[in-house]
């Protein structure tokens, strides 16, 4: 399912341009980033620190692509966590 036009932002990163979306909860901030141009492809789902910086969508595009995260096509989402360390996959709920 697309992100919302509505509370969410573009941003370009290598020439691509990405739509992202954070939501707060109790534990973490939850980072939702899919490609603008194929909003039906696979989207990667990032449990972030509570303490979230725009800059962190960057990383979490940068490092999702090196794991095989492909917003290009469709297929299951990419959960994964970031901390200090980078990105980490995490088990499918």
């Amino acid at each position: 399912m697309a992100l919302p036009l509505k509370r969410s932002e573009v941003i370009c990163f290598y020439d691509l341009q990405y739509r992202w979306a954070k939501r707060s909860t109790d534990r973490f901030t939850e980072v939702r980033i899919e490609l603008n141009e194929f909003p039906d492809g696979q989207m990667i789902i990032a449990q972030c620190p509570r303490i979230f910086r725009p800059d962190m969508v960057e990383t979490i595009i940068e490092e999702g692509r090196a794991m095989g995260w492909n917003p290009e096509e469709t297929g299951e989402d990419l959960t994964v966590r970031l901390t200090k360390r980078g990105l980490s996959k995490m088990d499918a709920q």
